[in-house]
């Protein structure tokens, strides 16, 4: 058992990891959805192989790991088989991993006939199971999606995220994912002190993995969007030394100018400066289409579940009226994707014309825009020309 002072989550993750690789052992099924999961190398298992049962096989086959697949035959015997003999119960029927792998491999093949013996199969055993009080919270959510339940009600944390990851069921709602992510760590820390499946323990190293790169399991030095928008409004006292040379600084050294003509430039300098702190930051996200339009995301902050959408006024002929309609329309766009429809939005307007008497009633008028949670309007340093 782990120390109760290991506190650091990334040191329970590696700890877990070398428990699952050890309880992992030579077994084809357990190496082989530590496989599935990435925990391990990919490596495809030989149907062939000595001592696979009809189980193994399928399960395997399921997570696509199988050279070549399990015949028609090894499924039907398998589907066919009473969940007990002489009253012991065969391995799978307390192995729901190894079974909703047979579901994913029932699934692809697409047959009614072998549907249907899937469903009378899982019926023999999982309600029981369930009834008799055998199984964790984890296995009763898995008894869930295994039987096609749609009533949305989990246990645990740990599955609905897992089916999230595995893009079976998604949550698109970024709030209650993270709630899910907050009830999560406890969970992954409860079960580093238990002697646990090696599969649920692999669900959890892959959830663990996937909930720190989504979103991150404590937001960066625990900002807000006010601090994000503090930052930015903050910029400006750094721009004091944006380098604009009239000649060289060291002899012989030709004037340096770093200038700021297009969106992009102002793009990339947020990212250079954002980045360190939300390591997790993208640019350039491409959003479904809408129709013919396919609308582009500057910046998302996966940390702060944040679009930062940024202006450039380059001159008068870009008015700002223009600018607020761009807004307005960018930002009914971006609510079309289910996976930003409740991302917060934030405005940055970088002013070439330093037109900083506009300013106010530009900021006022953004913010009244639907689904715009802040703006932040800067001007170009006064020594760019």
């Amino acid at each position: 058992m782990v120390s109760l002072e290991k506190e650091n989550a990334y040191q329970l993750r590696e700890y877990l990891h070398r428990k699952v690789s050890e309880g992992a052992g030579n077994d084809p099924l357990k190496t082989g959805f530590m496989a599935f999961l990435a925990l391990s190398p990919i490596q495809t298992i030989r149907s062939d192989r000595v001592g696979l049962t009809a189980y193994q096989k399928c399960a395997i086959d399921g997570l696509g790991l199988l050279d070549p697949s399990a015949s028609d035959n090894d499924v039907h015997r398998l589907l066919g088989q009473a969940a007990s003999i002489d009253n012991t119960p065969m391995a799978w029927v307390s192995d729901f991993f190894g079974v909703m792998a047979v579901k994913w491999l029932v699934e692809r093949r697409g047959d009614s006939q072998i549907t249907k013996e899937f469903r009378s199969w899982v019926e023999s055993f999982i309600p029981k199971q369930v009834k008799a009080a055998r199984t964790s919270a984890f296995e009763k959510d898995l008894a869930l999606y295994i039987s096609d339940s749609d009533s949305g009600i989990y246990n645990s944390a740990c599955i609905p995220l897992f089916l999230h990851y595995q893009k079976i069921r998604r949550i698109d709602d970024h709030a209650a994912r993270l709630r899910l992510s907050e009830k999560f760590m406890p969970e992954f820390r409860m079960l580093s002190q238990q002697d646990a499946p090696t599969a649920l323990q692999s669900v959890m190293i892959y959830v663990f993995d996937n909930v720190n790169n989504d979103l991150g399991l404590v937001p960066p030095n625990g900002w807000s969007l006010d601090d994000l928008t503090i930052f930015l409004e903050s910029i400006p006292v750094g721009l004091k030394r944006w380098t604009w040379e009239t000649v060289g600084r060291t002899k012989g050294a030709s004037p340096v100018k770093w200038p700021i003509e297009n969106e992009y430039h102002v793009q990339n300098l947020l990212y250079v400066l954002l980045a360190p702190t939300f390591n997790a930051i993208s640019d350039e996200v491409y959003l479904e289409p809408v129709g013919q339009k396919t609308p582009r995301v500057d910046l998302y902050i996966p940390e702060l579940h944040t679009l930062v959408e940024v202006k450039y006024r380059k001159d008068a002929n870009r008015s700002f009226q223009s600018l607020i309609g761009e807004i307005g329309e960018d930002a009914s766009l971006y609510r079309t994707d289910p996976k930003y429809k409740d991302a917060r939005i934030v405005v940055f307007l970088w002013d070439h014309t330093r037109a900083t008497q506009e300013h106010a009633k530009f900021n006022q008028g953004v913010r009244k825009i639907s689904g715009i949670d802040g703006c932040v309007v800067i001007s170009a340093p006064s020594v760019i020309d």
